[in-house]
This record gives C-alpha cells, sequence and structure tokens, in this order.
C-alpha cells in the first residue's frame, strides 16, 4: 500500500478475498433488503442469480475533471492522490482514519471521499453559553477519542471537509455506501458499537442523508461482526455475519 499501483492491487484483488468467505458462507449469515426505510430479513434464494460482493470505491472523480483520484491509506493517515502517485490532499495530524470510500454521500451530483475518522473529542461550541450545555460528553471513549463521519469534497478549487458530523453517540465500523432501495439515492450502512466495548462489530444501522446530515432509518436489535454488500447491477442486499 506504500505506492498508488500497490494500493490499486492490494484494494482490488484482497477485498473480494475478504467478502468471499462471508458470501460463500451461509452459516449464521442473514441477508437484508431496504424497504420503505425499513430492513427485512430475506433468504439467499430471493436473491438475484447475478448478485456478487461489492467492494467499497476507492477511486472516482472527486474534482469533476473527469478523471479519477484514488484514497490510500497508511497507517490510518488517508491520501487523496491523482492515482499516479501525486498527494492531492492529506488527513491532518491528530486524525486516524480507519475506513475511507468515495460516493456521492450528500446527493448532490458530485463525489466525496467518505471518511470515518477518530479524533480528539471537540465540545459543541454552543456549550459554553448554554444553561445545560455538555450533551455530547459521553461521545468519547476512555481516550477522549471520538468517533466522527466526515466528507472530504472539492470545493472553491481545494479539497476541504465540506461537511463532519458531530461525535457519535455510538461509534461506527464497517461503513459500506450503496443505493439499498433503488431510488437511485445512495444510503449508507454501518455497524453500529459502544465507546470502549470488547466486543466486535455491533448493531446493523442504515442512515439516509436528509440535506445537512444524516437520518436513521433502520437498526437491528441483533449484533454483528461482519458486514458486506451484494448487487447484481440494479439492486443491493446486505449480507450480516
Amino acid at each position: 500500500m506504500f505506492s498508488i499501483l500497490k494500493a490499486k492491487l492490494h484494494w482490488v484483488i484482497l477485498l473480494p478475498m475478504i467478502f468471499l468467505p462471508l458470501v460463500n458462507s451461509s452459516l449464521g449469515s442473514q441477508y437484508w433488503q431496504l424497504n420503505a426505510g425499513e430492513l427485512l430479513p430475506v433468504t439467499k434464494s430471493q436473491l438475484s442469480v447475478d448478485s456478487v460482493p461489492v467492494a467499497p470505491a476507492l477511486s472516482g472523480d472527486l474534482d469533476g475533471d473527469a478523471q479519477p483520484e484514488c484514497l490510500v491509506s497508511k497507517a490510518e493517515t488517508l491520501q487523496i492522490t491523482n492515482c499516479i502517485g501525486q498527494v492531492l490532499w492529506q488527513s491532518p495530524h491528530g486524525w486516524r482514519v480507519s475506513e475511507a470510500l468515495i460516493a456521492d454521500m450528500d446527493h448532490d451530483g458530485g463525489n466525496e471521499a467518505v471518511l470515518l475518522v477518530w479524533r480528539p473529542f471537540r465540545p459543541w461550541p454552543a456549550d459554553q453559553f448554554m444553561p445545560y450545555g455538555g450533551r455530547i460528553e459521553g461521545h468519547q471513549n476512555l481516550e477522549g477519542q471520538s468517533c466522527q463521519l466526515i466528507l472530504i469534497g472539492w470545493q472553491k478549487d481545494k479539497y476541504r471537509e465540506v461537511w463532519a458530523g458531530s461525535p457519535l453517540a455510538n461509534p461506527i465500523s464497517s461503513v459500506r455506501v450503496a443505493d439499498l432501495d433503488s431510488d437511485g439515492l445512495v444510503e449508507l450502512a454501518a455497524l453500529e458499537s459502544d465507546y470502549d466495548s470488547n466486543q466486535k462489530g455491533g448493531q446493523l444501522t442504515i442512515w439516509r442523508w436528509i440535506g445537512f446530515g444524516f437520518s436513521l432509518l433502520d437498526r437491528t436489535e441483533s449484533r454483528w461482526e461482519r458486514l458486506a454488500i451484494l448487487g447484481d447491477g440494479i439492486h443491493h442486499w446486505l449480507i450480516t455475519r
């Protein structure tokens, strides 16, 4: 992963290998479909016979010039490159980028880099003068680190943080993006856990962009360790285990 060519090979070849054990083993697996904002369990027989694992996109046009940019990660640092080695943007010092992908997450017609970031907890600025501030004080782990979803996009001729959510009440992992209900707009799927939890994975959650932030559509009661997406080019399904 130290050069962009190696990064491409790593993600193109290895990610399907990560998904295959989850997809090929039905033991303990559950398939899901999003319908009218609700997660519905389905059987494997209800999936399209053409469905295949869909890996997170790590390349795509981020600046609107019809040329692809690439995401390259190294030691929890993320770079946006021109796919031939030139670094166009790098995550700031103090960020630990645990996951990243490219998608039109805010439905504006252009792609963003969707980053799952751990960084030092920051209270809301309004907490300084609100009589009952501190409502997000618990949104951090024992080390004072918060989990946040951040969108990096091309704006005013540079890459910048175009949207950053508040510290999450519950950290998420295994972030996946796809049009899960075939309405032409992507949703975000993730496993939601607890700060300082020793358990892997978490509850399956589905989130939809609502203009300037995300709204929770549904959450499973059960917990899962792994999450993947299957698609046939038109429809998408989630698989958990």
